[in-house]
């Protein structure tokens, strides 16, 4: 027995040994889950806080987001707008912070949360409230722009009742859509994203074909680059690894802008409208409202003054006191759809209709007063 004793004890001595904390063996660590797409996401605009879009009110005095701005700019203000925090939804009633340790760009939680992923219904600034049933309702919560027809009328109102179309006001000033607006072009007419003049009809949504619906069936969700290769199965002028080469497609054979080319890619169509309104807009400037003009791409509020009558505005010429302040109502509605081609950059893919129609008709109004830049080609019904 005592032999036995003896050995059950060493047994349990040494077990206890190895069981003590300063020779127990540690467990595997709990690895906290990857995140999927962490790294597109990072290579994206939505995750560069230093960019101008999560920069911009650095300089202010408090560094912080306004809530009309904060929707956009920051994850905190997009849930702020959801309701996805707690907050009332549909408004931002706070500003944010755009301190990178509390708001990382757009990130994740911006677009996946229960809230976003059960959106059904956009508001676009026309206030329409277009029903979207697709996922890509979080995209265009915050791709539908900041102006549309009826914010131009609402500035133009601030001139008077029945204002003259062709006399300046010191109290209208332009109106800006903002930037790559894309959901609004899509469904043109059906939100009035452009300004829209009475008696036309507009393009209203553009369906491009069965596969190609969702924003992310053209653009990657978490790096946001179109995906090219996708649109050579249909376009075979499209080269997988060139961008520039969606501007070669084109479905009519329609001559939009009237240059006896109806092969070009319907961009070339765009893009030669569109400088004729910018010639239309200074021609008008000069003949009817009395004040030269030009634009800047680059520097708010982007039509200015043009002192030396250059056409062009260089830096020196583009900044806020030299703002053009002479506007009229025909001058604004057709400067305001300048901005809206020229801030949606792929507008030619997302709705090349609207964004013709828009330029078309701005100019032939312009014309009719005196602008000498007729309008030429063929405008699409």
């Amino acid at each position: 027995m005592t032999g036995f004793a003896a050995w059950g004890g060493a047994q349990l001595q040494r077990a206890e040994a190895q069981e003590s904390p300063a020779t127990a063996v540690p467990a595997p660590a709990t690895l906290m889950p990857e995140i999927p797409n962490l790294d597109a996401w990072r290579g994206s605009p939505h995750a560069n806080i230093t960019r101008e879009a999560f920069r911009h009110w650095d300089n202010e005095d408090d560094k912080m987001i306004p809530e009309v701005c904060s929707k956009c700019h920051s994850t905190a203000g997009f849930m702020d707008y959801l309701g996805a925090d707690g907050s009332a939804a549909g408004t931002v009633d706070t500003k944010h912070s755009p301190d990178p340790a509390v708001a990382p760009g757009i990130a994740c939680m911006a677009c996946h949360n229960d809230v976003a992923r059960s959106m059904s219904v956009v508001t676009f600034p026309s206030g329409v409230e277009q029903e979207v049933l697709t996922p890509d309702a979080r995209c265009m919560t915050c791709h539908g722009g900041r102006a549309s027809t009826v914010q131009v009328g609402e500035e133009i109102a601030k001139a008077g009742a029945s204002p003259d179309e062709d006399t300046p006001s010191a109290e209208i000033g332009f109106v800006n859509i903002h930037y790559r607006a894309s959901a609004a072009s899509r469904f043109g007419g059906e939100v009035h994203g452009g300004y829209e003049y009475d008696g036309k009809e507009y393009a209203g949504y553009y369906f491009h074909d069965q596969v190609s619906q969702l924003c992310t069936d053209c653009h990657s969700p978490h790096k946001l680059q179109v995906k090219v290769a996708t649109c050579t199965e249909c376009h075979t002028e499209v080269v997988a690894d060139d961008k520039q080469s969606l501007r070669l497609i084109r479905t009519s054979k329609v001559d939009f802008d009237g240059n006896g080319d109806a092969k070009e890619g319907v961009y070339a169509e765009i893009k030669a409208l569109h400088a004729r309104l910018l010639d239309a807009i200074k021609g008008y400037g000069k003949q009817v409202a009395g004040t030269a003009i030009a634009y800047h791409e680059n520097a708010y509020p982007y039509f200015f003054q043009d002192g030396d009558g250059s056409g062009a505005i260089e830096d020196a010429e583009a900044v806020f006191p030299n703002r053009y302040q002479s506007w009229t109502p025909r001058q604004l509605k057709a400067a305001y759809n300048y901005q809206v081609v020229a801030k949606d950059l792929g507008m030619y893919t997302h709705n090349p209709y609207y964004a013709l129609q828009l330029l078309y008709d701005s100019i032939d109004d312009l014309a009719a007063a005196g602008s000498g830049v007729e309008v030429v080609g063929t405008r699409p019904n």
